[in-house]
């Protein structure tokens, strides 16, 4: 939908032209795939003769929307799927996702040119709760639950909004400030082992704020002082658990015309030991030509701890996903994930390490057919317990996407 109005004042000698467009694109998404392990848990902590692997098919659809015009952008999508199994036909689920962005700049102008005002926010609901956010394509904002823990199978609820602000002060020195509010609560277990294994529902609370000085049109720096207020209980009920983490970082970055690059350093102080660790990162996204694309994501930070200990973690994560055209019609997707966590005070260690391939087929202007492979291990150490979750999945998927 395109609407275009012309308003003439009197005396004007050119129009004002306001432009606004609306798109939607609709999508049905059908697979078919083999998962070795549905309860990502060790067999031996199951009802015996609980079996593990199943077939399994997906079908579901999504709807994603662009609206811009002078004011405004937003980007929205959700969608949904329904799996179901062969074997164990009592997991048959549905899996939510809504996702979105809203642009809002123009609101800020009136009070200083070159001011920013942003929106995001990511919610998802299912049983499967994902160990890494995986793709090219970083997430429209930073999930803290998605950095390697890979809890056993149970329904779960998580969600992350965020607001943004840049406030220019003086020439080329501005004020950057942002708070998030992320959450996951857990509803019932589905993979009831023998480990005793807790799960918290846990809120996190961030504020961040600092001075930010553009270097170039292309290059920042930034200086930032960072709170978090993490909120728990068990999720069966209980005593609130809180704990605090506060950070001080310098962040460079630097837009080229196929990439972006970002590095980060600084310290954090942990509450519950009275510690500081130091954190960093170093991000990278280029799509040269629109052929190759690639992410790499290495970071260490503080993290929420959701599964068996409540409280933080010193999370470290390295991701690497590449997309590359071999032709107009076929292009070969790939991605490497690894995680290790610690929890602070030391007693409880999370190591993921996930590999995925795949290949992707353009069958007509509508029509995309999906072949791919996914490899999973994740480790669990601890004082009493230990154990290790090893996982393929492979399959192939039929999508149809209305641009």
């Amino acid at each position: 939908m395109c609407v275009l109005g012309i308003p003439i004042a009197i005396g004007a000698l050119a129009p004002v032209i306001v432009y606004a467009e609306t798109t939607f694109i609709p999508s049905l998404k059908f697979s078919e795939y083999y998962d070795t392990n549905i309860w990502f848990s060790p067999a031996q902590f199951l009802p015996p003769g609980t079996r593990l692997d199943d077939f399994a098919t997906s079908l579901g659809g999504r709807v994603a929307m662009l609206y811009k015009e002078r004011e405004i952008e937003v980007n929205l999508a959700g969608g949904a799927d329904f799996n179901t199994y062969v074997y164990n036909k009592g997991l048959n689920y549905i899996n939510t996702r809504v996702e979105g962005t809203v642009k809002l700049d123009s609101w800020l102008q009136p009070l200083a040119k070159g001011a920013q005002l942003r929106l995001a926010d990511m919610f998802r609901y299912t049983p499967e709760s994902p160990a890494f956010l995986t793709g090219v394509k970083p997430g429209v904002v930073e999930d803290p639950f998605l950095r390697g823990i890979q809890s056993f199978r149970a329904n779960t609820y998580a969600n992350t909004g965020s607001v943004n602000v840049l406030f220019p002060v003086f020439r080329d020195l501005s004020l950057n400030g942002k708070y998030s509010n992320s959450l996951i609560k857990v509803g019932s277990i589905l993979a009831a082992t023998a480990t005793g294994a807790s799960y918290f529902n846990t809120t996190v609370n961030t504020f961040s704020v600092g001075p930010q000085y553009q270097l170039t049109r292309a290059d920042s720096l930034d200086l930032s002082f960072q709170r978090s207020q993490i909120s728990q209980t068990l999720s069966t009920g209980g005593v609130p658990i809180e704990t605090v983490t506060q950070s001080v970082m310098a962040n460079y970055r630097t837009v080229g015309r196929e990439w972006r690059f970002a590095l980060s350093g600084g310290v954090t102080h942990i509450s519950l030991n009275d510690r500081a660790f130091p954190v960093g990162s170093i991000q990278l996204t280029t799509d040269p030509e629109r052929v190759t694309a690639v992410r790499l994501d290495l970071s260490r930070y503080a993290a929420p701890s959701f599964f068996f200990v409540p409280g933080a973690l010193i999370s470290n994560v390295g991701q690497l996903a590449v997309s590359h055209k071999l032709s107009r019609l076929l292009t070969l997707q790939g991605n490497i994930n690894y995680g290790q966590s610690e929890s602070v005070p030391p007693g409880v260690k999370f190591t993921n390490f996930t590999a995925g391939g795949g290949l992707t087929y353009k069958l007509t202007k509508v029509l995309i057919l999906d072949l791919f492979y996914n490899y999973y291990n994740y480790h669990f150490d601890s004082t009493g317990l230990e154990y290790q979750v090893p996982r393929n999945m492979v399959g192939f998927s039929l999508t149809a996407e209305w641009k």
